[in-house]
């Protein structure tokens, strides 16, 4: 065989004796080309919750009434309203929630049993008794608190929605009577109606 043969077949270099070829000049990568790699980060952030509807207050009504209004008329057994708020409902899971506040004057020397009502368009939906005690020298009038929530108030709903909230008082006894509002300007009753509504079932 030529040597132009063996040089062919040959993985020395010229410059080098052994096979295969130990020059480092030769084994070098010739290849200087450096690709450009595009990297786009991904980065995982969790979905901020969306929050429902958490009892929100949507409409506010109520009454009040300085106690001049009231203290030249005596109740007795028959139920007077003291107060009303109306409210607008549409949906059946709406709440009302019931407040109400009230001063009164008994001119008797013993205690009385006066009984607070709430009526819902004209259904009594709630009722309390308090025990109002004689007028004394150091004690001039009785303020009644209490709160009330009425889970249905679509119960007896008009067709246009109208709930009508009236807060009525009377004695428990027909003999005697008693008065509301105390016995100046500043004295008063205090009625009020907000409806609220529901939790969101997925948020509660």
């Amino acid at each position: 065989m030529s040597d132009s043969k063996k040089m062919s077949n040959s993985k020395n270099c010229p410059r080098c004796d052994k096979n295969p070829c130990c020059c480092p000049i030769e084994n070098t990568n010739k290849n200087t080309f450096n690709p450009t790699i595009n990297v786009n980060p991904v980065i995982n952030i969790s979905p901020t919750p969306v929050n429902g509807e958490q009892g929100l207050l949507t409409e506010f009504d109520g009454s009040v009434l300085p106690g001049t209004d009231f203290v030249n008329i005596p109740i007795g057994l028959s139920p007077i309203t003291i107060g009303t708020a109306t409210l607008h409902i549409n949906d059946p899971s709406d709440r009302v929630l019931l407040h109400a506040t009230i001063q009164s004057i008994n001119p008797n020397n013993f205690t009385l049993f006066i009984q607070f009502s709430i009526f819902r368009n004209g259904t009594e939906i709630y009722s309390t008794i308090d025990n109002i005690p004689p007028l004394v020298e150091f004690i001039s009038a009785t303020t009644t608190g209490f709160s009330f929530l009425d889970k249905t108030p679509l119960a007896e709903v008009s067709p246009s929605g109208v709930v009508l909230y009236e807060l009525k008082t009377r004695t428990l006894r027909s003999e005697v009577s008693f008065f509301v509002g105390g016995s100046s300007d500043t004295d008063f009753i205090v009625f009020t109606a907000s409806k609220i509504k529901a939790n969101n079932p997925t948020n509660p």
